[in-house]
């Protein structure tokens, strides 16, 4: 692809996130090195999940078995040059053209998400097309992100205050003792950038000595197929206390909650995902460990706290997006106008009747090294590079428990 110095597309969002039903922007870059004659220029936008792993056979370990599913949300195409230009052919001039581009996302889709196993992406292909030769293709990935309101499920988001105890015995009643715990955490609904506080007060005998105590976020991730399900679970965060632990004490391990997909992943029936916080109590000696399981849901927008908001005046004004079905309006050459500007980045639809600050966008810890498709040619430009979702970030504190302080 000597003859052109670039070719990439470029969103007018430079965060390149998105919610469902909002209008996409931004330009197409043709840097030609001559004068080039081609047969059209058209884009292709696209929506979909897909799953696929392998499993070593029961009796035969040689043998394996292949595990794939996949759903198509949207995909549509878009001729840049008009139908017209395809029967007549075009010209690109010598040096850097621009051609912007604009379509609507459909309002029920689910929000980005990279796994090994399986995916939901979003993607964006030009092909510049060409008579009896190859054509020249770019590719984009863009991030959606879903609304989940956990305004809408505060019945769901309940503090847990939770207490449990456990007897020791060991032979001839040497080492006999026993733990008790009190949990607690001030809710069960949080979005990416709070801090899940969790408080333990314990209380345990002598003889029953604590070796560690640790809190964890897990996620668990189902991947489907008609046939098959596979699960894997993944620590994104952990806490570790270490000794000296007193018989009696209280213990506040505080995790952030870093930049993840939300909750079931809505819209998707392939991909499920689950969190949860886990409480562990490591225990010396030929002791079991306790570990206590308390289910949290993560959103896109934090539960809403009025006596914050004097603190948070940066409110934004714009007003809600309205979703529609995807339609793809006329392209024309020539640069951009679209600003810039960071507002243009926030999710403001979402907020600004809670009077909750907007959020920032940061890149997830999951990370796919490509967004090639199975069949498509690895000389696509844009295609061979890695690619992580972003997902909304707050600053806005999460619900405390009633004697902690803002």
């Amino acid at each position: 692809m000597a003859s052109l110095k670039q070719f990439c597309i470029v969103f007018n969002k430079s965060s390149a996130t998105y919610e469902p039903g909002e209008i996409v922007t931004g330009r197409i870059i043709i840097d030609a090195t001559k004068e080039k004659h081609v047969k059209g220029l058209y884009f292709t936008v696209n929506g979909s999940a897909f799953v696929h792993w392998l499993e070593n056979d029961a009796i035969d370990d040689i043998r394996s078995h292949s595990f794939s599913g996949k759903e198509e949300y949207f995909n549509f195409k878009h001729n840049i040059l008009g139908i017209s230009a395809s029967q007549t052919g075009h010209t690109i001039s010598h040096g850097r053209t621009e051609y912007s581009f604009s379509f609507r996302l459909p309002c029920d889709i689910p929000c980005s998400f990279e796994h090994d196993t399986g995916y939901v992406r979003y993607t964006m292909k030009v092909v510049l097309e060409r008579a009896f030769k190859f054509n020249h293709e770019c590719k984009a990935a863009f991030s959606v992100v879903s609304r989940f309101d956990l305004n809408l499920y505060r019945e769901k988001c309940f503090a847990i205050h939770d207490e449990t105890n456990k007897n020791f015995n060991c032979l001839c009643w040497v080492g006999q003792g026993s733990i008790s715990l009190q949990i607690m955490v001030p809710c069960t609904g949080y979005v990416p950038g709070q801090i899940i506080t969790t408080t333990i007060h314990y209380t345990s005998t002598p003889d029953i000595p604590i070796r560690k105590l640790s809190t964890k976020l897990l996620r668990t991730a189902h991947f489907r197929t008609l046939s098959n399900t596979m699960v894997h679970k993944k620590v994104l965060k952990k806490n570790r206390h270490m000794p000296p632990f007193p018989t009696h004490g209280r213990i506040t391990s505080e995790i952030l909650v870093p930049p993840i997909a939300p909750s079931d992943l809505q819209y998707c029936s392939i991909i499920d995902l689950e969190y949860e916080v886990i409480v562990t109590v490591h225990i010396s000696g030929p002791y079991s460990k306790m570990k206590r399981h308390y289910p949290v849901l993560i959103g896109t927008i934090p539960l809403y706290r009025p006596a914050l908001t004097l603190l948070h005046r940066g409110v934004a004004s714009s007003t809600p997006l309205v979703a529609q079905p995807a339609v793809v309006t006329t392209s024309t050459p020539g640069p951009s106008s679209a600003s810039n500007s960071p507002l243009q980045d926030r999710i403001t639809a979402s907020t600004a009747y809670l009077d909750i600050p907007p959020p920032s966008y940061e890149v997830g810890s999951s990370e796919t090294p490509d967004i090639r498709d199975i069949h498509e040619s690895e000389f696509v430009f844009g295609a061979n590079i890695p690619f992580s979702p972003k997902y909304p970030v707050y600053n806005y504190p999460a619900p405390r428990l009633p004697n902690e302080r803002l």
